[in-house]
């Protein structure tokens, strides 16, 4: 009997990615809750605050399933604005 191993890509992505300057760099787009905990974790320009350390914990809980992706987003957002990053905010698409 043979066991067959199916590797899998799977990324939760957010339906409109976040628009963030990190810096004065680039405006980069962040697409998902791991990007967006990648953010947090190695580019953030402050490591504390109520909206950081929310938009960690559902950025990582989106990732387990165990919390919405979409408001996972929305508290990225919010850590963006809190550390002056956000380069624009686009509505969140319905639908």
């Amino acid at each position: 009997m043979s066991t067959l191993v199916i590797e899998s890509d799977f990324t939760v992505a957010w339906k409109v990615p976040v628009q963030v300057r990190v810096g004065r760099g680039f405006v980069e787009s962040v697409r998902g809750p791991e990007e967006g905990l990648q953010y947090l974790s190695y580019r953030w320009p402050v490591t504390s605050g109520t909206c950081y350390d929310e938009a960690r914990l559902k950025c990582l809980r989106a990732l387990q399933k165990r919390f919405l992706c979409e408001a996972a987003r929305d508290a990225f957002i919010l850590a963006a604005q809190e550390a002056r990053m956000l380069a624009s905010c686009i509505a969140r698409q319905s639908g």
